[in-house]
């Protein structure tokens, strides 16, 4: 996603060739010294080659410290410039939305976080080594540690906003995948409440149903004295047997009716009369255009109060 944190090393050029010539300035003096003194001993003379010789080796002696001072300096340089162009990914990353970003993702993006913060405390320490190195303590030495300091400052900063954007976010995502998962299992619970209480009504509604068919149920024969015997309603000697009567065995000789629907029987007789007991004024024998008698019911609730099996024996 991002470059590596710790790129080639490069190294101040400028600075330390200005103090290779400083030495070979003086590496010539000497020489000038040497050459313009023939009246010497030749003591002196070595004397004079030993301290050149000694100077040269202190100049390279000093300009291997340098290189390792600005060697670490350039390092560090080059880990911001990386953590530079890292930054503004991880930045755009970390805002994305949790829909937007898989759980792999998440912990890469958590993992880059995390390496860059590490790069930064090492970063760190090293910066604080070259305060402490009394080889290069100029004024523009200083200022420049100082500044690389601060930068060091700001992106430890940063990464510490982004460790603690991402631990919300992950904090929230859990949060609502908890509130999903319940929302879910309420739903749930809700669908099979629905569906019990559906089959609850409809049962009701049929239990209901039944009940109101049994309760505007009636039945009733109308025959001669003949018929009547065989249903078992009349007895051979000819008297009705309403006290003794089983309906419910006989039913089969019975006309089921709804009493709410049927308030009118033709009952295909000149004469009639109703062997039931059903109050008076509820109901009347009526002959029809043919002379043939109708049982109208005037008030059914309470003509069949009594008894919901109604006998009419022909004559």
């Amino acid at each position: 996603m991002y470059h590596k944190i710790h790129p080639k090393l490069r190294i101040n050029q400028l600075t330390i060739n200005t103090m290779k010539k400083f030495f070979l300035f003086s590496v010539l003096a000497l020489y000038a010294v040497l050459f313009s003194s023939c009246v010497e001993s030749s003591k002196k003379y070595k004397a004079l080659v030993s301290q050149m010789d000694s100077l040269s080796v202190s100049a390279a002696a000093k300009s291997a410290e340098f290189e390792e001072v600005f060697a670490t300096l350039n390092e560090v340089e080059e880990g911001l410039k990386s953590i530079r162009e890292a930054e503004n990914i991880l930045v755009l990353q970390s805002q994305k939305g949790g829909a937007e970003v898989t759980a792999s993702s998440r912990e890469r993006l958590k993992s880059d976080v995390s390496a860059i913060g590490e790069a930064i405390d090492n970063y760190k320490k090293q910066i604080n080594n070259l305060k402490r190195d009394s080889r290069i303590q100029s004024d523009q030495f200083k200022k420049r540690l100082a500044a690389i300091t601060a930068e060091l400052e700001t992106k430890s900063q940063l990464v510490d906003d982004l460790s603690r954007q991402l631990t919300e976010k992950e904090t929230q995502l859990k949060i609502k995948t908890q509130q999903i998962a319940t929302l879910d299992e309420t739903v749930t619970n809700l669908r099979e409440n629905v569906q019990s209480l559906t089959t609850e009504a409809t049962s009701q509604k049929e239990t209901i149903s039944e009940q109101d068919v049994k309760i505007n149920t009636a039945y009733y024969i109308a025959g001669k004295k003949e018929e009547l015997i065989a249903a078992s309603v009349m007895s051979k000697g000819g008297l009705f047997r309403s006290a003794k009567i089983s309906y419910q065995a006989e039913q089969s000789a019975f006309i089921k009716i709804d009493i709410r629907e049927v308030t009118e029987i033709n009952l295909n007789a000149k004469k009639a009369k109703v062997l039931s007991v059903h109050p008076a004024g509820t109901y009347t024998l009526e002959p029809d255009e043919a002379g043939m008698l109708v049982l109208r019911i005037s008030n059914p609730k309470s003509f069949w109060e009594h008894t919901k099996y109604l006998v009419i024996q022909n004559l």
